[in-house]
């Protein structure tokens, strides 16, 4: 009798790999954010991933390998709303698509905060792990830019450089955001709050859109988040606008 095929004790294996570079590469992505990529050791990832180093080692020969695939893990779960890339894809006005970018990244980067760190960690102490960043965000970045550059030949917005518009609105959320936690005494109000989108929604229109006029309390709004997000304290029911 012919000896029965060993396939699925293979898929077994696979699977039980799979399992294990998933434990690693989560544990990785949790220290490498919160540490950064040289205060992290392979033995706090193996310990925190419940494995022994030698086995880290067997699936990830080098640190940077390691670092390089959490990062991926972790950028590869940013992922466009079809109602978003529709919006993108369109000649929509500025006013009707931005404040969905906005509200995305918010509410993005507050479910994985790790996201932001990690990326940090990448430009500053691992510049081999720049390719990853590209190829992740590159098809974000680049439905931004030509929507941006549609809008300027429309006359919607100023007839600036796209690249810029969209590497500022990617970009300055989250760094506006690391700004406040690191100079102000106090945490930053929440990022994916209404408030919050608002104002990070109003600031990027007064920047990419002519300057229209207001009202005084469209101006006393726009001031009052404007301090809000900045992480002072919320003005009190007799502020004024000055």
């Amino acid at each position: 009798m012919d000896r029965p095929k060993e396939a699925p004790m293979q898929g077994n294996r696979s699977a039980e790999k799979s399992v294990t570079e998933a434990r690693l590469v989560e544990a990785a992505g949790q220290l490498f954010a919160r540490q950064g990529f040289k205060a992290t050791t392979t033995k706090e990832i193996a310990q925190l991933a419940a494995l022994n180093e030698a086995t880290l080692f067997r699936y990830f020969p080098r640190k940077p390998d390691l670092f390089v695939a959490a990062l991926e893990s972790y950028l590869g779960r940013i992922k466009l709303s079809r109602d978003l890339q529709a919006s993108l894809a369109s000649d929509d006005d500025p006013e009707l698509v931005v404040p969905k970018v906005v509200e995305f990244i918010s509410h993005f980067l507050v479910e994985h905060p790790e996201v932001r760190h990690l990326l940090h960690v990448a430009r500053f102490e691992l510049s081999e792990a720049d390719s990853i960043v590209r190829e992740s965000l590159g098809p974000m970045f680049d439905l931004l830019r030509g929507y941006f550059k549609r809008s300027a030949n429309h006359g919607s917005i100023r007839n600036g450089e796209p690249s810029c518009a969209a590497l500022w609105l990617l970009g300055g959320i989250a760094a506006h955001q690391s700004f406040c936690e690191l100079l102000a005494s106090e945490l930053p109000q929440p990022l994916d709050g209404d408030r919050a989108i608002a104002a990070y929604t109003a600031l990027c229109l007064h920047g990419l859109c002519d300057p229209l006029p207001v009202s005084p309390q469209t101006y006393d709004l726009h001031d009052r988040d404007r301090q809000i997000t900045a992480g002072l304290k919320d003005p009190s029911p007799g502020f004024e606008q000055p």
